[in-house]
C-alpha cells in the first residue's frame, strides 16, 4: 500500500486547499513551528483547511535543539500549538541540522527520546524525519527502533517518484522536493508513506465495520440483474439486459430497471448497518448517482480498503461508475461492483456483481471516497453478523485470500505476487524484468526464491509462495 502526500510549511504561503483536496491528497504534514521556537506563519491556516477538507494531517518540527532542555522545550511548545487538537499522522522530529550532527550518538539519542516522551505523553504519535545519510551515519541504532520519514530524491529532481532511490526502510519516503500540485504556487515536497495512520482512527470497531460491509459485497458475487421485476432474489434465475434487480426493489422500487452500480453500495452499507447508519455514511440517500459523491467527499487519488471508488470516463468528462474497494496491494486496487462484468476494463451497464481489480496509475481521474466508519458502533456492526471467510486477511491494508503460488501456477495470486516483486526490485534470471503475465514460470520463481533468500532466514527458500511468505511479504 502506498499513499501519497505532500508536507508544507509558511514557504508556500496560501494554498488553495480545496484544489489541493479536490486533485486527491493522502495527507498533509504541516510544518508547526520554526526558528526561534514560533509557531509557523500559516500553521493554524494550513490546519483548519486539512480539516474542512478531510485531509488526514500530521505535524513536523525542525529542531534547533543542542540540549536537552531546549529540546523538551520544543516539544512542549508542540503540545501548546496542538492544544489537544487531534493528528491522524505522528508528530514527526526532524533531525537535519548540520550544529546537531556534532552532539554525537548518544546526546541525540537522548535528546530524542526526552521529545518523544513529552509527544507520546500528550496522546500522538511519534516519529523520526532525515535523509538517508543521517539515517546511515548519524542516527544511533537505539532510535532505529522507531518509525522513520526518510528523505531522498535526486540531483535533478522534477517532481517525480525516482523507483531507483527509493529507501528499503523506513514507513515514509519524501522523495521530490520540486514537485507541482495543483492549488499550490510553486513547488512541494511529496511523499509516499505505506502506513496508513488515518485507518487507525476507528480502532477495531472501524476495521470490523469495513470487513462487515464489504463480506454483504462479497456474498453478492455472481448476482445477475433480471429480464423482468420476478424472482429477483435469485442470483442466477430470470437473468436479462432490462436492470430489475433486488437492491432496487429494497432501495427505491420505483425506479426498479434503472441502471444499478450505485444503488448496490447503497444496499450493501443498509445491510450491513441499517437504513440510518447508511445515510450517515454516504451522505446522501440513496446513493444512486455516481457523479453526486463530489459533492459531498473529498476526492482522495489513492485507494484504502473500504473506500467508495467512482471511476472517470475520459471521454464522457465525468464518473460514470462506482464499486467498493476491498483490497490494496501496491498500485493495484480491488473491487466488487454491481452493474458490470468480469472483463478487465471498467465496465458500466454489464448486468452483473463481480470481483475485479485495476492499476491506479493507468485510471487518470478516478477518485476515491471514504466512508467515516468511525461512526459504526459495535451494536450495528454485529447485527445480522454475515459469515466470513476465515482465509481472509484484514487489518486496513489489504483484505483478499492469496492463493499459493509455485511453479505453472497462474492467475491472481501470481499476478499479485509478481506486482509485489518488482516493486521491490526483484528480476528473473541474468536480470531480466519479470513480466505480468499471470503466469509463475522460471523467472518469477527466481525472484521470489530470491526474495526469500534475502529475508535472513525468516522463510524458508523453497521458491513456494505459501501462507507464510505471503504474510511476510504483505507486512513490508
Amino acid at each position: 500500500m502506498e499513499i501519497k502526500g505532500i508536507d508544507v510549511s509558511a514557504w508556500q504561503k496560501n494554498i488553495d486547499w480545496k484544489t489541493v483536496a479536490d486533485y486527491g491528497m493522502g495527507f498533509a504534514i504541516l510544518r508547526i513551528t520554526e526558528a526561534g521556537n514560533v509557531t509557523d506563519n500559516y500553521f493554524e491556516k494550513n490546519y483548519a483547511a486539512c480539516q474542512e477538507y478531510n485531509i488526514p494531517t500530521g505535524v513536523y518540527k525542525y529542531s534547533y535543539a543542542m540540549t536537552i532542555t531546549e529540546i523538551e522545550s520544543e516539544a512542549q511548545k508542540i503540545i501548546s500549538v496542538l492544544a489537544g487538537r487531534k493528528l491522524q499522522f505522528p508528530v514527526w522530529l526532524d533531525l537535519e541540522w548540520n550544529n546537531q550532527r556534532i552532539l554525537g550518538a548518544e546526546s541525540l539519542h537522548k535528546m530524542t527520546e526526552a521529545f518523544e516522551k513529552i509527544i507520546v505523553n500528550a496522546g500522538y504519535k511519534f516519529g523520526i524525519y532525515c535523509n538517508v545519510d543521517w539515517y546511515e551515519n548519524v542516527i544511533c541504532s537505539h532510535l532505529k527502533k522507531y518509525e522513520f520519514w526518510v528523505a531522498r530524491y535526486p540531483q535533478n529532481d522534477n517532481g517525480t517518484l525516482q523507483e531507483r532511490l527509493r529507501p528499503d526502510f523506513g514507513v515514509g519516503w519524501q522523495y521530490s522536493s520540486k514537485a507541482k500540485i495543483p492549488g499550490i504556487a510553486g513547488t512541494v515536497d511529496r511523499n509516499v508513506f505505506y502506513k496508513d495512520y488515518a485507518a487507525q482512527k476507528g480502532g477495531t470497531n472501524m476495521d470490523k465495520a469495513i470487513e462487515k460491509v464489504i463480506m454483504i459485497a462479497k456474498n453478492e458475487i455472481g448476482y445477475l440483474e433480471k429480464k423482468s421485476n420476478s424472482q429477483l432474489d435469485d442470483k442466477t434465475a430470470n437473468a436479462g439486459s432490462a436492470n430489475y434487480t433486488k437492491y432496487w426493489r429494497d432501495v427505491k422500487p420505483s425506479w426498479n430497471g434503472d441502471y444499478w452500480c450505485a444503488v448496490f453500495i447503497a444496499w450493501c452499507f443498509m445491510k450491513a448497518f441499517g437504513l440510518e447508519i447508511a445515510k450517515k455514511l454516504l451522505k446522501h440517500w440513496p446513493y444512486v448517482y455516481c457523479p453526486d459523491m463530489k459533492k459531498y467527499f473529498t476526492l482522495n487519488a489513492n485507494p484504502k480498503v473500504g473506500d467508495i471508488v467512482i471511476f472517470w470516463s475520459n471521454s464522457k468528462k465525468e464518473f460514470v461508475h462506482t464499486g467498493l474497494v476491498t483490497a490494496v496491494i501496491g498500485d493495484r486496487f480491488y473491487t466488487i461492483e454491481g452493474n458490470t462484468s468480469g472483463a478487465s476494463a471498467v465496465i458500466a451497464n454489464g448486468g452483473g456483481v463481480c470481483a475485479k481489480s485495476y492499476l491506479n496509475s493507468q485510471l487518470p481521474g478516478t477518485k476515491f471516497c471514504t466512508p467515516d466508519y468511525s461512526i459504526v458502533n459495535g451494536t450495528n456492526i454485529t447485527a445480522g453478523e454475515t459469515k466470513t471467510d476465515n482465509n481472509l486477511v484484514t487489518g486496513g491494508k489489504y483484505m483478499f485470500a492469496p492463493e499459493t503460488v509455485q511453479l505453472g501456477s497462474k492467475g491472481t495470486s501470481v499476478l499479485l505476487l509478481q506486482e509485489i516483486l518488482i516493486a521491490r526490485g526483484y528480476k528473473g534470471r541474468n536480470s531480466k524484468p519479470l513480466s505480468l503475465d499471470r503466469e509463475a514460470g522460471d523467472n518469477t520463481i527466481y525472484a521470489l526464491k530470491a526474495y526469500q533468500k534475502d529475508r535472513n532466514g525468516v522463510l524458508e527458500v523453497d521458491g513456494v509462495c505459501g501462507p507464510a511468505t505471503w504474510k511476510d511479504l504483505i507486512a513490508i
